[in-house]
């Protein structure tokens, strides 16, 4: 069934303020002293946030959760991290700050304790009002300037002009590093409202089965066909693209190779690069999968927008577990003997779903749809590939990956668009039914957490971080809750803006689509 391309009124009873942000590439505008610097705090940042990591672990173990704090001033004093004292005391205030937010969302039930982030991993430092400065440039455009120190004697570090007014900026930025690669962000206030995304579904929910099933375009996620649309289009990677990712995953598993015999044949004692000639390899490795992320991450956007944009007032989608789809493959054994299992397979089939990032392009989708008024909704996966949109029978065989027979009804087609047509028509089941309602649980319950938390004071999850179990578990964390202070109350800072932020971005070139015949 051909979808209508008309509008449907839609009239959103509720609307919520647009949460975004900006992230800028800084990496080319950064001189040699000030990417040291920025390198510095960042660093600093992350060394003390995995000191108070630590330091809440073994107080949670010894039964001393009361005694968790923001303090860093002791953890300054060691010998081992005497590099500390030369970091702005803010920025560690910061950091101390976050992982103190970190362990109070795990004491509520919020979040999972935190975890100490190693070097390899995207590392950041929290600057606040104390070390930059905001000048209005245009209506539109405000200077940032970033000083060395919060003390009278400053001087200029580093300036940046974003295009955005200075009343829509915050009151803190976020420096942040992954290996060579630098980038200044921070949360935008533009004053703009969304509708909220539970109210557009039910808006639409009075509509006839039939009627309602054209205002829904269905998507289908897959390998072969990142994104097939049930009215035929194709959403993919433009040929440049798919021949750079390729060259870059050949260079990377050569590289790898490389660098696992040097470690091998000097006898390295850790993971860790233990000569610059390794170290050299390690940075070639980080610099593609650099690139990799830059490729998926521009086609998330290209391929999101242009979804937004072609679909009708309803976007639906599968409710992939995709953690649990790239995982590596079990271990199979046989009293010692290790047997075959299918990992070299599993491991090409991980890359190739890791490469589309289904989960960013629906992240995308979801709040680029709401933006202009339009629902998404995610539906249960089960069998959308082996049930035939035609007669729902499941009947079916696939005599090749992209074919699709019915032995019921005869028919045959394509079976990512056979899938992104049953993909629509559970749509309209679950927005008839309300199903999708169900997906709000988790904030409700969250709420209701906090709720409870305030009026007895209590803990009310708790989780160990070392994910042992054990009879004092409860009573550590018990322990937790009775000299809490709300991190807001004593620092001003929003545990909000540390999470992700989502990011305009610059289109790059246009999106390959192709318009496939059904009857074909």
């Amino acid at each position: 069934m051909a979808l209508a391309w008309n509008h449907c009124p839609v009239y959103a009873t509720r609307s919520l303020m647009a949460q975004r942000g900006f992230s800028l590439s800084i990496s080319d505008r950064l001189s040699s002293r000030q990417a040291t610097a920025f390198a510095q705090w960042i660093g600093g940042a992350n060394v003390l946030r995995n000191c108070k990591v630590r330091e809440y672990r073994d107080l949670l173990a010894q039964g001393r959760g009361t005694e968790i704090n923001q303090a860093y001033a002791p953890i300054k004093q060691a010998p081992d991290v005497a590099f500390l004292k030369d970091i702005p005391p803010q920025i560690l205030r910061n950091a101390a700050s976050s992982a103190y937010a970190d362990a109070e969302a795990a004491r509520k039930g919020i979040s999972r304790f935190p975890k100490v982030k190693g070097r390899n991993k995207k590392r950041s430092g929290i600057i606040t009002q104390e070390l930059f400065d905001r000048q209005p440039v245009a209506s539109d455009k405000t200077q940032v300037t970033i000083y060395d120190s919060a003390t009278r004697k400053r001087t200029k570090l580093f300036s940046i002009t974003v295009p955005y007014s200075s009343a829509s900026l915050s009151k803190q930025f976020i420096i942040s590093r992954q290996g060579r690669s630098f980038t200044f962000s921070g949360p935008l206030d533009d004053g703009q409202t969304c509708p909220d995304n539970e109210a557009l579904l039910n808006d639409v929910a009075y509509l006839d089965d039939d009627k309602l099933l054209g205002y829904i375009t269905g998507l289908d996620g897959g390998v072969a066909r990142p994104l097939q649309a049930c009215n035929g289009t194709i959403f993919d990677y433009t040929p440049e693209e798919k021949r750079q990712l390729r060259r870059h995953n050949d260079r990377i598993k050569r590289l790898q190779a490389a660098l696992s015999g040097k470690k091998r044949r000097n006898g390295n004692k850790s993971r860790r690069c233990a000569s610059n000639n390794q170290r050299h390899l390690a940075n070639q490795i980080s610099t593609l999968h650099g690139k990799i992320h830059r490729l998926r991450r521009n086609f998330a956007h290209r391929v999101s927008r242009s979804v937004v944009e072609t679909s009708c007032e309803i976007i639906c989608v599968e409710d992939l577990k995709l953690k649990a789809m790239t995982r590596r493959a079990k271990k199979k054994t046989q009293g010692r003997q290790n047997l075959k299992n299918g990992a070299r397979a599993k491991s090409g089939l991980n890359r190739s779903l890791n490469n589309v990032g289904l989960g960013q392009i629906y992240t995308l989708i979801k709040y680029k749809a709401n933006a202009r008024n339009k629902g998404f909704l995610k539906i249960n996966p089960a069998y959308t590939s082996k049930e035939c949109h035609a007669c729902g029978s499941r009947n079916t065989e696939r005599p090749t990956q992209a074919g699709f027979h019915c032995l019921a009804c005869g028919l045959k087609a394509n079976a990512d668009e056979n899938a992104a047509r049953n993909i629509a028509k559970r749509g309209v089941r679950d927005i008839k039914s309300g199903a999708f309602a169900a997906k709000a649980k988790p904030r409700k319950t969250i709420a209701r957490r906090r709720k409870k938390h305030l009026e007895s004071d209590l803990p009310l999850v708790g989780e160990r971080p070392s994910g042992k179990k054990s009879e004092s578990r409860e009573d550590g964390l018990a322990r937790l809750a009775a000299s809490h202070v709300s991190m807001v109350e004593t620092s001003g800072i929003s545990p909000e803006t540390s999470g992700s932020l989502h990011l305009p971005h610059v289109e790059a070139a246009p999106l390959s689509t192709t318009k496939v015949d059904p009857s074909g």
